[in-house]
């Protein structure tokens, strides 16, 4: 299942509730694997970042992300080194 990050949670993503919240509502849903496209993100702070790889490893869902940006993905990929050494 494909989630559209940037049309459900906005083009810059600041907050680490959001981040819980989104694998949250995951969580719920009954598939296992999910695709997180984030073409329309434009910014993500740290903040967001730690909290999403923190609950995303805690989750028993498969999830992978597509599409990020340069500047997204160089503070992507710092959190989940920092969450996943």
């Amino acid at each position: 299942m494909m989630i559209n990050l940037g049309a459900e949670f906005g083009s810059h993503l600041e907050s680490g509730d959001d981040a819980t919240e989104l694998i949250d509502i995951l969580n719920k849903i009954p598939k296992d694997d999910f695709i997180i496209d984030f073409k329309e993100v434009l910014f993500v702070t740290m903040n967001f970042a730690q909290a999403y790889y923190t609950a995303k490893y805690a989750s028993d869902k498969r999830i992978a992300e597509i599409n990020l940006s340069e500047e997204v993905s160089v503070v992507m990929g710092a959190a989940d080194e920092a969450c996943n050494p």
